[in-house]
């Protein structure tokens, strides 16, 4: 979300976009209500006092919706894990498919090219890195000949 809140608003110095199976702010719109309660919930408790970081994503996701639309595409690619994962957050179900629905419509948004198949869980970055690095150079040599 920090990525596309930065193409958002210093567009001039964004060449292109690659998102590795971060969070959007479209999870807002596509987990349950319950889910992204429960979520908020975990989320706060990981607080501890001591000065750690801990996300704020109701804050987040109101930045970005705030923030100016991108003024035209970028080259980008929204890689997506393919191995089921959750969120974990509680007896509100499955997070699996709120998250694909919210990398979906990223991709839609940013008219990215949507990587599906990664063979990975939520670490691609991890698990298969030169997927990464191969996205990388695509959106580079897209944004050198000029989109």
């Amino acid at each position: 979300m920090i990525a596309e809140l930065f193409a958002r608003t210093d567009f001039p110095r964004v060449a292109g976009l690659v998102t590795v199976n971060g969070a959007s702010p479209y999870l807002r719109d596509t987990l349950t209500p319950a889910q992204w309660s429960d979520w908020m919930k975990k989320i706060a408790a990981t607080d501890t006092g001591k000065g750690a970081e801990v996300p704020d994503y109701e804050t987040s996701v109101a930045e970005i919706r705030r923030a100016p639309a991108l003024p035209r595409p970028l080259p980008a690619v929204v890689l997506t894990s393919d191995r089921p994962w959750d969120l974990g957050v509680g007896n509100s179900g499955s997070t699996w498919p709120a998250w694909l629905a919210a990398q979906d419509r990223l991709a839609r948004e940013l008219r990215a090219r949507h990587v599906t198949e990664t063979g990975s869980g939520h670490g691609i970055a991890v698990e298969r890195p030169r997927l990464v690095v191969d996205a990388v150079r695509e959106v580079v040599e897209r944004a050198r000949d000029g989109g």
